[in-house]
């Protein structure tokens, strides 16, 4: 039976190389900027057509890419007009920015370059990026972190002070660049090593 199309798997289960499709995509789309077609770079990053032609939908109302000829999305070539890094452009359907996990990227950038620090110290060094990061959301993150073994504790919450736990990112725990994910099925992931980090244990989840 196919996928019901809007569901999107688990981002583990649509790795090969520890990247995801659009991620892979992405990158074949910058080494051929000038001219490629679905197929061709389908094949070249591992992906399916159907998700290479949904993508390139959404590159193309975004103003990444442009259609060399006007004919259909299959058989038209492409051109890449707009590079916008080596990180993938994470859009939504009609083109636009998608902001869900920009927190946690921001969070996890800090936590990798400022040291040691409490909750509320994190979500207002992450909100520094423009894009507010609530306390409560840098309270699960560093939460779910230190049930992965990313976090040790500095100083320990002072409850009758209000106080936050002071945690710091261990060394060996930084892992790359892209942040750990805390995903709907209770898991933290970690794209870097292509691996599922922790998991709740089924009563937890009730």
């Amino acid at each position: 039976m196919s996928e019901r199309k809007g569901k999107r798997k688990p981002i583990q289960l649509e790795l090969v190389g520890g990247k995801p499709a659009r991620q892979r995509v992405w990158e074949q789309l910058r080494l051929h900027k000038e001219k490629f077609t679905i197929y061709t770079i389908a094949r070249r990053a591992e992906a399916d057509d159907e998700t290479v032609k949904t993508y390139l939908q959404s590159l193309v109302k975004g103003g990444y890419v442009i259609k060399l000829i006007d004919v259909p999305f299959e058989q038209a070539d492409y051109q890449l007009i707009k590079d916008a890094g080596i990180e993938a452009p994470r859009l939504t359907r009609d083109g636009r920015l998608v902001t869900s996990g920009i927190g946690q990227e921001a969070m996890w950038r800090c936590l990798r370059m400022l040291g040691a620090m409490d909750a509320r110290q994190l979500a207002k060094h992450a909100s520094s990026c423009g894009f507010e990061v609530k306390i409560s959301s840098a309270q699960r993150y560093v939460k779910a972190l230190k049930a992965a073994g990313y976090l040790e504790v500095v100083e320990p919450c002072c409850r009758h002070r209000s106080k936050f736990e002071t945690l710091r990112l261990l060394p060996h725990m930084n892992t790359g660049p892209r942040p750990p994910q805390i995903q709907r099925v209770k898991t933290v992931y970690d794209p870097n090593l292509n691996k599922v980090m922790h998991a709740e244990e089924p009563e937890e989840l009730l």
